[in-house]
């Protein structure tokens, strides 16, 4: 007889359970502290009422909260496709699709939310982050300032950061002093604002004023490595071979990277150390064996150390691992010319470099930084004829 009150009693349980609503589920899931648990019952929901919005969205709010982006985005999705109008289905949706990167996709969505709500403060927010991914720094500007007009609480320090650089981007200089220049007030200490006014002045080709702002950068904090990467190459452009030594030098104190290796080298080359230069490339290439880049330089500065077998070994090896740089083929030009007097092979490479697009032809001739490797060819008619064909 007992056994027969159970299997009723079961069976009135189950017969209770299947008979609850999605939105009694849901309700039940809104109370959950355990995610895990709350994500079962909200699947349990839409199993029940697959029209029931609110699950889709407090679902997805879940798998954001455990970094399940892709599940979070489908069900924003399924909300959005049942209510379309909502303003925001569609900002839940687009902060996860700018979690995946997905900015355009982001905008849209966002476009979408602001026709819906035009006053609210936040819609401008996001979709000026994704614009400012999608390098839109203009409209993103603007859109920081709407959003800046619409909410009147006191603004953060990074709010004036990043828009201060999105004015700096899209060439609004006065715009852009402004607002990093508020930050800076805010956040003296901190070397970020000093750094993006150094990077506008680069940009806009003022090394002196560039150099100014990096160097108070750098004297906030003695190491942040972009700031030492830009001044470096300001220094550069400026002549100041020294100073941007220097400056590659503290970087890789900081970080040894394989790309800095390669640029400091390039410096070195530029002051004619050669086997300072050879040193570089050769750190570089042990740091990313599959780059070319440093082959290439190094198997320059071989050519120039006179240590031609090394040269030819790497200038085989840089166009073996991308055969469609043009300087490698230049360079084993050369090397055929100097090591050989090889005109045919030495014009053929000269050849192939041309069709690969090589642009710095003003180099090879009599008075160029690369005439030395040249001497007797580039004064023949052969050799003029393919510079000009």
């Amino acid at each position: 007889m007992k056994k027969i009150f159970s299997l009723f009693l079961s069976l009135l349980l189950c017969a209770a359970a299947s008979a609850e609503t999605g939105a009694r589920i849901f309700d039940r899931a809104k109370k959950e502290t355990d995610i895990n648990a709350r994500i079962k019952l909200l699947t349990q929901a839409i199993a029940k009422d697959p029209k029931l919005v609110r699950a889709y969205q407090y679902r997805g709010d879940a798998y954001k909260d455990t970094d399940k982006i892709a599940l979070a985005v489908n069900d924003y999705s399924s909300a959005v496709k049942l209510k379309p109008d909502d303003p925001f289905l569609r900002q839940s949706r687009a902060l996860g699709y700018i979690a995946q990167k997905k900015y355009g996709l982001a905008v849209e969505d966002l476009d979408t939310a602001v026709k819906i709500k035009k006053n609210f403060a936040p819609f401008y927010l996001n979709r000026a982050d994704a614009l400012f991914s999608l390098e839109n720094y203009s409209q993103a500007a603007k859109d920081y300032e709407k959003y800046a007009s619409l909410n009147k609480k006191r603004k953060d320090s990074s709010f004036y950061l990043i828009l201060g650089r999105s004015y700096a981007e899209s060439g609004q200089t006065r715009k852009a002093q402004k607002n990093l220049n508020r930050y800076i007030a805010l956040k003296p200490s901190a070397p970020d604002g000093y750094f993006y006014l150094g990077q506008m002045y680069y940009k806009q080709n003022d090394g002196d004023e560039a150099v100014s702002w990096l160097s108070k950068a750098i004297n906030r904090d003695a190491s942040y490595a972009p700031a030492y990467l830009l001044r470096a190459k300001a220094f550069k452009e400026m002549g100041d071979y020294g100073a941007a030594a220097d400056d590659y030098t503290k970087l890789l104190a900081l970080a040894p990277d394989y790309q800095t290796y390669n640029r400091r080298g390039r410096i070195y080359e530029a002051q004619e150390k050669y086997g300072e230069a050879y040193d570089d490339y050769s750190k570089a290439i042990e740091l990313n064996p599959k780059w070319p880049i440093p082959y290439n330089n190094r198997g320059y500065a071989s050519l120039y150390l006179k240590k031609y077998d090394d040269a030819k070994k790497d200038l085989d090896e840089a166009v073996k691992l991308d055969a469609s740089l043009p300087t490698p083929y230049v360079n084993l030009a050369a090397y055929y010319w100097l090591v050989h007097k090889d005109k045919k092979q030495a014009l053929r490479n000269l050849d192939m470099a041309m069709q690969r697009n090589f642009k710095d032809l003003d180099e090879l001739h009599s008075d160029g930084k690369k005439a030395w490797m040249f001497a007797g060819l580039n004064t023949t008619p052969e050799f003029r004829v393919l510079m000009y064909k």
